[in-house]
Parts: C-alpha cells; sequence; structure tokens
C-alpha cells in the first residue's frame, strides 16, 4: 500500500489518462486487500489522499458521462465502463439491506441523490432495479446538466434535477421514500448532520436515509464517520462489506 498512496501522491493531474487510472486502480486494489492503513499515514495524510480521490472521481465521472452520452451507442458505452457491475452490485445490496428494515421499493416509489454527480449511476441502477423514481440533488449545476444529457442518451426518465447544496436544498415535504447521502456529500459528521436536519421533513412517514461512508482501511478512499453519532435518527443497520465493494451503508429511519 506504502507505493500506492505515495504514487497517487505524487500525481499533478486527475483526469482520465494512463497513469491516473493505474495509480488509482492501484490505490483501490491496495485498499481493499488491506487490514489497516500504515502507521505513517496520519490524518493529514489520510485528508489528503481523500482530496485526491474526490477529484480524480469528480473527472473521471464527467469523463464517462460524456463519452457515454455522446456515443452512437450510448447504451452499448454504458457496458464498457469498468465500475458499472460495482454499481449494480451495491445498490442490489442496498435495495435488499432497505427490504430487511422494512421498506420495500416498488415503482409508486420516490427517492432523492444527495450529491448525485455528472454521472448519477447509483440513481440510474437504483430505477433500473426497483423502478422507483429519482431525483438527483447536486451542488454543481455543470454536474446536473450532463446527468440530464446522459439521461436523454440511455432513455432513463430521471426525476427532478436539483442545484443545490443538500443542507440547504428545498424538498417537498414527505415526498420521498428513501434519501441517499453519497459518500462525499459532507466530510464530517457535523456537515452531514446538517444535510440530515435539512432533508428529514421530505422523509415520508416508514422513510429511510442511507448514508454511504468507510471502514477500515477503505476510509483513505472516502471520509468515515462515527454512524451513531447522527441526531435524530435511528441506526437500523450498519453494512461494512468485506470484498470490493468499497463504500459502507448506513440506514436509518426517524428517531
Amino acid at each position: 500500500m506504502d507505493i500506492a498512496i505515495k504514487t497517487v501522491m505524487n500525481l499533478h493531474e486527475f483526469a482520465p489518462s494512463p497513469d491516473v487510472n493505474a495509480a488509482f486502480s492501484g490505490l483501490v486494489a491496495s485498499v481493499v486487500q488491506a487490514t489497516a492503513l500504515p502507521t505513517w499515514c496520519n490524518d493529514e495524510v489520510c485528508r489528503e489522499v481523500q482530496r485526491r480521490c474526490s477529484l480524480s472521481e469528480s473527472e473521471m465521472e464527467m469523463y464517462w458521462s460524456r463519452r457515454i452520452a455522446s456515443s452512437a451507442r450510448p447504451q452499448r458505452e454504458l457496458e464498457t465502463f469498468w465500475y458499472i457491475d460495482n454499481y449494480r452490485e451495491l445498490v442490489r445490496r442496498e435495495v435488499s439491506l432497505l427490504a430487511g428494515s422494512g421498506l420495500s421499493l416498488t415503482d409508486s416509489s420516490r427517492a432523492a441523490m444527495i450529491g448525485s454527480g455528472p454521472l448519477p449511476l447509483t440513481a440510474w441502477c437504483l430505477w433500473h432495479q426497483t423502478d422507483a423514481a429519482v431525483d438527483l440533488v447536486d451542488v454543481a449545476p455543470a454536474a446536473l446538466v450532463q446527468s440530464r444529457e446522459l439521461a436523454r442518451a440511455i432513455a432513463w426518465p430521471v426525476g427532478e434535477c436539483l442545484v443545490a447544496d443538500g443542507a440547504a436544498v428545498a424538498l417537498p415535504d414527505s415526498a420521498y421514500d428513501v434519501i441517499y447521502v453519497a459518500g462525499l456529500a459532507g466530510d464530517s459528521v457535523e456537515a452531514k448532520q446538517q444535510i440530515i436536519d435539512n432533508i428529514l421533513p421530505a422523509l415520508r412517514p416508514g422513510g429511510r436515509i442511507i448514508v454511504r461512508g468507510a471502514h477500515g482501511a477503505k476510509t483513505l478512499l472516502y471520509p468515515a464517520f462515527d454512524p451513531n453519532g447522527l441526531r435524530r435518527l435511528q441506526l437500523l443497520i450498519e453494512y461494512n462489506p468485506d470484498d470490493d465493494i468499497i463504500n459502507s451503508v448506513y440506514v436509518y429511519k426517524k428517531g
């Protein structure tokens, strides 16, 4: 893992390229295999690696969203995205976790994604697997413009696309069965709490909130937080994958 971390720390650009792709692929592979972070990898190093991962992820999502949307065969191009099966599997597990918590999504369900990004494949997979309507929320206007272009290209009837920070977005009251908070939406428990406080009124009775995070060595890629530290929520399920799925999943109800 030491070499993988140092390779990422030596990068000066983050847009997809053979060197950037190899650096982050190597880091992910090292993290998945590790049981703990190196002792020299302190909080400052972790935050810097997380920052670089976030920059790379944003660049990668925009690149792939444009590539798919501009393709003559966008559905086929979508299948060439190297991470598509990971998205499908994570969402499949999340749908199962929701069902285990007492919420089964159907074509009459409605979901919102806080921090959806320019390549909202979590939302697309959720719609594809459950037929639930999904609204997108992102602070970056360009991300939502690109999301709409992607949705048109792959014939996905995406819902509302709202340009706003999760802590300030005006969602309709009691509108959603499930609201997702992305792993990069709020980089601390305090920031996530601000998002939760703002979105809770939009949750329907019996609804659920899914917050993505990270656990163990995978916290090098995404910020960690204490899942029991969020107020006004009751933690129902904590799921920490032990395979190549990166994100931990926390399922809550109003508490």
